[in-house]
């Protein structure tokens, strides 16, 4: 059989061979989950001078500023955003290397058009091609974006049995599917039923009009309803007529949902006496508490459960003012100081306001490319953790975050464990507050 593959003459070639042509070929090839900032690396290519830290320049922003060029640095920093919001990239910029020569590396990269959840790039030192990658750069930067390039959540419907035929990054992480379960539903799977009678007189006013504007109701997977602007148009794609659905200022609505939502399982907890007990007790010792590292260290020493995690961080969010201010308690965060300040870009928050997510599960911070895993989680030797946002009149104010040294000691199976912190976390926090509000108070 492996023979007669290899004698096919349309160009199909073996797995072996495709194998083989990853591990030779002179780049190191890396694919990035934008959706987890997790990278991995697709063959052991070693760029001259850097050895085994060839891949630290994508993850590590200290690693990337001692050896590339100060002038050059920013590129880099360029390359990076392009790569979190999904845009087909390319640069070059210099480096020193250990031998103190100045070597050009090229790093390229786009969106998997099959699978945009993925992006995959390659990063080669091109110090003798230098021309040639120069010319190549002005005409990367010419490709034509994809439906998933767009920033915003943007589905593709058929309208006649209203599948979904298309679906970018951003639809998938705001709706919470993966991209094979995405492709098999129904766009009736991700609006509200309420909606249902409105949904049927917005088709038939497309297809008169070409195109219907407003705000709608929907659900993600876990069945936790969110409001978002709709444009929905009717046009042709790829020969085929289609409605195209792009999706705008999500919000939850306080009139309909509770301000933060808890997950799927949530509510089974309260009929669980053991889990009633848990709760009770629990905000029972934080009801006089106003010191938020007691209030942090009481939770940790009070598990439950499956939650397994031996360190806390809760994140005081300030977008506006581009700053997260961060307290903790656990070993492994002793060395840090409470109220440490760190830039609101690249953070955890972040990443959860711009894919509008109930919650985020980092398995391996190693494996990460957000600027505050390297800055944070990793130097003090947390390796994975689960993230859980609320909302104070519809602006993210917090985010609780329960860490481990271990990798993979969190799961989307345990999120009802996690979930019974959430109330006494919330009346602890409201305590620490309050002193702080009068202060303010003339």
């Amino acid at each position: 059989m492996e023979e007669k593959l290899q004698s096919i003459p349309n160009g199909i070639i073996t797995k072996d061979e495709l194998f083989n042509f990853l591990e030779d070929f002179p780049a190191l090839l890396w694919r990035i989950d934008i959706f987890k900032n997790k990278i991995e690396y697709l063959n052991s290519y070693k760029i001259k001078g850097l050895g085994s830290k060839s891949g630290l320049i994508l993850q590590n922003i200290d690693y990337s500023k001692r050896i590339i060029l100060k002038e050059d640095l920013h590129l880099l920093e360029g390359f990076m955003r392009a790569v979190r919001n999904g845009e087909t990239a390319a640069t070059i910029f210099r480096i020193k290397n250990k031998d103190d020569h100045i070597a050009w590396i090229k790093v390229t990269g786009a969106v998997n058009r099959k699978n945009p959840r993925f992006y995959l790039g390659y990063m080669l030192d091109v110090s003798n091609t230098v021309g040639i990658v120069q010319e190549t750069l002005e005409k990367d930067a010419d490709i034509e974006a994809m439906i998933e390039l767009v920033n915003n959540p943007v589905i593709l419907i058929d309208p006649y049995d209203k599948t979904i035929l298309a679906h970018n990054m951003a639809a998938r992480d705001l709706f919470g599917y993966q991209a094979g379960k995405f492709s098999k539903l129904k766009f009736s799977d991700l609006y509200h039923h309420s909606i249902e009678t409105q949904i049927n007189r917005i088709y038939e006013e497309i297809i008169f009009d070409k195109k219907w504007e407003g705000k709608l109701s929907f659900q993600r997977k876990n069945n936790s309803p969110f409001i978002g602007e709709v444009v929905i148009r009717s046009l042709f794609f790829r020969g085929i007529r289609v409605f195209r659905v792009s999706i705008d200022n999500v919000c939850v609505d306080d009139k309909d949902v509770r301000m933060f939502v808890l997950t799927p399982g949530n509510e089974v907890t309260s009929s669980n006496p053991a889990n009633k007990n848990y709760i009770n007790e629990l905000m029972e010792k934080l009801r006089d508490e106003s010191d938020i590292s007691a209030i942090l260290q009481i939770m940790l020493d009070n598990q439950h459960g499956n939650m397994n995690f031996d360190s806390i961080i809760y994140s005081d969010i300030y977008a506006k003012k581009n700053k997260v201010v961060v307290y903790t308690a656990g070993k492994a965060l002793s060395p840090m100081k409470q109220g440490e300040v760190f830039p609101y870009e690249g953070t955890i928050a972040e990443n959860i306001d711009r894919y509008k997510l109930d919650y985020l599960i980092v398995e391996d911070t190693f494996l990460s490319i957000k600027a505050i895993d390297w800055a944070l989680f990793i130097p003090n030797g947390l390796r994975s953790y689960f993230a859980k946002p609320f909302f104070d009149r519809k602006v993210m104010r917090t985010v609780l975050i329960l860490c481990s040294t271990q990798r993979n000691m969190f799961s989307d199976q345990y999120l009802a464990d996690y979930a019974l912190l959430f109330k006494p976390f919330l009346l602890g926090l409201t305590n620490w507050r309050k002193p702080k509000k009068n202060k303010k108070a003339p």
